[in-house]
This record gives C-alpha cells, sequence and structure tokens, in this order.
C-alpha cells in the first residue's frame, strides 16, 4: 500500500511544511542543534569547495533549503512532487508571509506569520513541479544537489539514486539526508535500502549507498543532523538523519 498523492496537498500537511521550513526558535522548544534543518541542509554546499554556478534541491517541499542555496549559488532549482508544496514555495519567494495556526494545548491554537529569509535571493531562484524518478530532460546539469529526507519517501530510491549523477558536474557535490524511516506506504519493502535481513545478514541504508553511489562518486564526509518537528508547544518529535557527501569523479 503507498500513501496517497493527495497527503502533500492538504493544508495541515502543508502549513506543517511550511513551520518546519520557516519556523523561527521562539516557535519550538528543543535543543538549538535541531532547529533550522532545512537552512543547515543548504549549507551542506558550504562544507567543501564546490563552484557555485548551479543547485538542485530535489524534493524542496516549501523551499526553505532553496532558500538557503539561492544565497550561495548563481542558479537554484527546487523541484518537488507536490502542487500544493510548490505552491507554498513560491509564495514565498515572492515575499508573501505565510499565515498557519499552530498547536498550544488540546484545541488551542494560535496564528503565526513566517517569512522568507532575508539572505535568499528569489530572483536567483525558481521552482517547478516534477517526479524525482521521472526527471525532465532539459533540466541540465549541476554544481550542488540536494536530496534532503527524500530517499525514505521514494517508491525506488536506488533506480533514483543510480541515475542522479548524470544530473551532477565533474566535481560536484551530492549531499543526501535521511533518517532512513523505511515505511511501506511510501517505499515497497522490496524497495528498502535498508532496515532489514538478507541471507542471514542484516541490510543498513548507509552501506546500501556506499554500494550505489562508489562507482560515480567518492564519498567526503558523513554527519549526523538531528532536527525536530513540532506537535503542539510541549511536544516535538526529535528525529536524527544521517548526512552524506559525495564528490562526483
Amino acid at each position: 500500500m503507498t500513501r496517497t498523492d493527495s497527503y502533500y496537498e492538504t493544508d495541515k500537511i502543508i502549513s506543517e511544511y511550511l513551520l518546519f521550513h520557516y519556523g523561527e526558535a521562539e516557535h519550538f522548544r528543543g535543543p538549538p542543534e535541531s532547529l533550522s534543518f532545512p537552512q543547515r541542509c543548504g549549507q551542506l554546499a558550504l562544507r567543501h569547495p564546490v563552484s557555485k554556478g548551479r543547485a538542485l534541491d530535489l524534493g524542496c517541499a516549501v523551499g526553505g533549503s532553496s532558500c538557503e542555496l539561492s544565497a550561495h549559488f548563481e542558479e537554484t532549482i527546487g523541484i518537488d512532487f507536490s502542487h500544493g508544496l510548490i505552491e507554498a514555495a513560491k509564495r514565498m519567494q515572492e515575499g508573501e508571509s505565510a499565515d498557519v495556526e499552530i498547536a498550544l494545548e488540546g484545541d488551542l491554537t494560535t496564528s503565526i506569520s513566517l517569512h522568507r529569509p532575508n539572505a535568499a535571493r528569489p530572483t536567483h531562484l525558481r521552482y517547478q513541479q516534477g517526479d524525482a524518478m521521472n526527471l525532465s530532460n532539459d533540466l541540465g546539469t549541476f554544481d550542488f544537489v540536494l536530496m534532503a529526507n527524500l530517499i525514505d519517501r521514494l517508491p525506488d530510491p536506488a533506480r533514483c539514486l543510480h541515475s542522479i549523477a548524470s544530473l551532477i558536474n565533474s566535481d560536484g557535490i551530492l549531499a543526501i539526508t535521511s533518517p532512513y524511516t523505511w515505511l511501506e506506504e511510501f517505499t515497497p519493502r522490496d524497495k528498502w535500502l535498508g532496515g532489514f535481513q538478507k541471507e542471514g545478514s542484516p541490510v543498513r541504508s548507509y552501506q546500501s549507498l556506499q554500494k550505489i553511489l562508489q562507482p560515480e562518486f567518492e564519498e567526503i564526509e558523513a554527519l549526523d543532523m538531528p532536527f525536530l518537528i513540532r506537535e503542539h508547544s510541549r511536544k516535538n518529535q526529535y528525529s536524527i538523519a544521517q548526512a552524506t557527501l559525495w564528490r562526483r569523479r
């Protein structure tokens, strides 16, 4: 069973993504190192030397990482499968504020306004709806590609990863983050990269990434990246994504 495409088109989910991507520290109660996850994902492009020509944010949702990338690259393209998420990203790009209701306690909520980061360069940024499993042939190539918390939401992540090298310039960087939360509602079990036994041995997602990517990439770094998803004023989901960075051979 797979989750229906309409899941990401609901106002509730879009509001949750807007808060996650553009919320301020005052909207969360949690460890400082777990805040501003989309911005930290964009800043992965600064950890190693790379040309600052073109960047691709694949699975960009409402564009928090894309905004960060636009501050550093001459052109940034954000692509997401969801029409609703892309339209919300475009509204933020155009400078509109997003008013969202956030839970306080029980049935109590409050309205907050979210804004595009000042560092973003909207004229260097473009959003389009697209499918990571079937990207347009006219995208061109990129110096930096970000896949933030995407692979465990794809129907066939290995196929997507096998094709990604064709989008990245030589010496360009691919950055992948994921908590490796494999669920059959998103990814058929036989397409999981890890989290199962094979011939009596455990298969882990990180090892599968290495096997898939090493023919075309050199691994340059792996690090943990915690993040928070707010539920209400006194409850958050705390997760730790693994970020891996790969340089195109």
